[in-house]
């Protein structure tokens, strides 16, 4: 128990060493001409052209990176998706990818490296004991000294019928954020759930967001939480259909709402410094070097960018 807690200490200091300017004044918004660089994310290599890319992930040296490709826009085509990887060159180049071990057969999706690089969690419509699944399921694959191991299903209280939960983020504590859509057509508000570590491991029955990030109406979804679990980014969608005044600045910006007194306040979009009149989403933090990449639409397959972390305070 002691090993357990000199990691998690360890991995909070870390987090904690973000560097000073890496937020606006309070109630501000930056112009154009007062943003950081925006720059696509290893071109040619992890971002292509011609296909989709879906959510980043990065291990704890930040020297490897995780990534879903599929050739399709998978949400509309439902087709096979993989699991890709590439280590860092020198110069800062990657490495040619390659299909993770566990992936390559189904529609594998959205992998997130814990904090710790333990496990990588992800969605997939793998089948299920045997049986075939026509939604996405969270499963959770351990790092073993070997690799990585063979992929767990997390269970039927996570998981609804019905319903694709995706884009799963975990805290220093092992608990688990993601968001769930009626499947395979959204008939329904989608929305961002948590749900608690068991001591054995295991994960309970997940609990609604409360209204600082769930609105009536709109629709909230890619959670990315911080690792001491108190700082959330994620998208919302402003629908042409929803009936409601637009918030953003475009089809999907991203947020962030930070914890007060156990729950998540009011969300604050992250400004025109990153949200525009494309598609914003699939945030991906490196909390410790003041880093944002996310995936951009601008009527093109999505690219991952790269720029420096600004928060409102």
């Amino acid at each position: 128990m002691s090993h357990r807690i000199a990691l998690l200490a360890a991995a909070l200091a870390l987090t904690f060493g973000l560097p000073t300017g890496t937020a606006h004044a309070r109630g501000t918004q930056a112009s154009p001409g007062q943003c950081p660089a925006t720059e696509v994310f290893a071109p040619g290599t992890i971002s292509l052209p011609d296909s989709w890319q879906w959510r980043l992930s990065f291990d704890p040296t930040r020297t490897r990176a995780f990534w879903s490709h599929s050739q399709g826009w998978w949400p509309g085509t439902r087709e096979r998706a993989e699991i890709r990887s590439a280590h860092r060159l020198p110069g800062g180049r990657w490495s040619t990818p390659t299909v993770v071990p566990f992936s390559g057969q189904h529609a594998d999706m959205d992998p997130f490296v814990a904090p710790l690089g333990t496990a990588m969690f992800f969605s997939s419509m793998r089948p299920v004991a045997g049986e075939a699944r026509a939604d996405m399921d969270l499963w959770m694959v351990r790092r073993t000294p070997r690799g990585w191991g063979t992929p767990e299903h997390l269970g039927r209280e996570v998981n609804a019928d019905g319903y694709d939960e995706l884009y799963p983020s975990v805290d220093l504590l092992g608990n688990l954020y993601f968001a769930r859509v009626k499947a395979p057509v959204p008939t329904e508000d989608v929305q961002i759930w948590r749900s608690q570590r068991r001591r054995d491991g295991s994960y309970g029955a997940p609990e609604l967001l409360g209204p600082g990030v769930n609105t009536p109406g709109r629709w909230e979804f890619n959670p990315e939480i911080s690792p001491d679990g108190r700082t959330l980014l994620f998208v919302r969608l402003d629908r042409p259909d929803d009936g409601l005044d637009d918030q953003g600045h475009g089809w999907g910006d991203l947020y962030v709402s930070r914890m007060v007194r156990g729950q998540f306040g009011e969300a604050v979009n992250l400004g025109p410094c990153v949200n525009t009149a494309a598609d914003e989403f699939h945030p991906t933090v490196l909390w410790e070097r003041g880093e944002l990449y996310f995936a951009r639409d601008a009527g093109a397959p999505s690219d991952f960018h790269r720029t420096r972390l600004q928060l409102p305070r």
